[in-house]
């Protein structure tokens, strides 16, 4: 780089200081993306890296989604680009185990067929592209290696940068260790919301009250929200899929003591119910208590909101049906749960 000084003064060599400053800077900064871009992968593939991903410029990019099939997670990835002035849309599919942080999928393209009413699927032509090998830097920035079986597109590397989430899902760049709180309290969560919608379920069939039905169908969100967790967390899913059945012998005890406390009459259905959600508020107030992992504290706090919606809507049955007074039931609980009752149903969000 040469720079030529008309007038040797004292300003002129301050402005071509300047210059050179600007040029290293940009050189620095521009240095620093590469290797950022093309630096090892720091995080663990995870349903928070499903969405939009730009490479270099909004022309071209990839769709990304984490996808269960069989029950077996799914890297499905989508990629559009250009070649000779026409699009191209390159689509693959590969399975994978949580728990590794870079991950190589087959690429096909299609053609064949015709548009709509003109689609016929016989007609269709699969073949063979190449691979796609892609690795996250961190939750928004990626790397995807590509080589093809086409001299066409030959091969190389392009840097991704997230364009868009996947609404309801969140990346975490954090590992936790193996056996951590973190772990622990996602695998009891999980089938401890089992644990509550398999109640419900019952006590359903048994009474015919929509509060039940409605509640279970909650729960069965709660079970989902944390099992998004156990993805990204890398805990395997323990819970036995079968109603009224769990691998946790603690929560088998409670399932089957609150069938037979509500198997009585409605009132003590109710009260049961009652009792699930005090336990549910406790357990999720000191696993809340361990944990700094900002996304599961979010979901923590959005199960404990429906925990005492759900409280307040079983108290109300109860007393409407009895004429009583509800008495908490977990007696550590009580300045909550007072407070709790006292106040009215929250907004809980997703």
């Amino acid at each position: 780089m040469t720079f030529v000084i008309l007038e040797n003064t004292k300003l002129e060599h301050t402005y071509i200081k300047v210059i050179i400053m600007k040029k290293v800077s940009q050189i620095l900064l521009f240095t620093s993306l590469l290797l950022g871009f093309t630096a090892n992968a720091n995080i663990q593939l995870q349903p928070g890296v499903s969405g939009a991903w730009i490479a270099g410029a909004s022309g071209q990019g990839i769709f990304v989604n984490i996808a269960r099939v069989n029950d077996q997670p799914n890297f499905v990835v989508a990629w559009y680009g250009y070649l000779n002035g026409e699009q191209i849309w390159l689509v693959g599919a590969q399975t994978f185990e949580y728990g590794i942080e870079t991950l190589t999928v087959p690429m096909s393209i299609t053609s064949g067929t015709g548009w709509d009413t003109s689609f016929v699927e016989s007609d269709v032509v699969i073949t063979e592209w190449g691979t796609v090998t892609i690795d996250f830097s961190d939750c928004n920035v990626g790397t995807m290696q590509y080589s093809s079986n086409d001299s066409n597109y030959g091969s190389g590397s392009m840097a991704l940068i997230r364009l868009s989430n996947t609404d309801g899902l969140s990346c975490h760049e954090e590992q936790v260790a193996q056996g951590s709180i973190e772990q622990q309290s996602l695998a009891f969560m999980r089938e401890e919301e089992k644990m509550a919608r398999d109640v419900y379920l019952k006590f359903n069939r048994d009474y015919g009250q929509t509060v039940f039905s409605n509640i279970a169908s909650s729960e069965q969100t709660h079970m989902d929200a944390v099992l998004n967790l156990m993805n990204i967390y890398n805990v395997d899913d323990t819970s036995t899929g079968v109603e009224g059945t769990f691998n946790n012998s603690e929560l088998q005890d409670l399932y089957d003591a609150l069938i037979e406390m509500g198997s009585t009459s409605l009132e003590d259905a109710y009260l049961a119910s009652a009792l699930i959600e005090e336990t549910d508020i406790r357990d999720l107030d000191e696993f809340s208590a361990g944990i700094t992992a900002t996304d599961i504290l979010a979901t923590y706090e959005k199960l404990n909101c429906g925990s005492r919606n759900h409280l307040r809507s079983y108290v109300s049955k109860y007393e409407q049906l009895t004429g009583n007074t509800y008495q908490v039931q977990i007696p550590e609980l009580a300045t909550q749960v007072a407070e709790i009752l006292s106040s009215g149903n929250e907004q809980c969000g997703r």
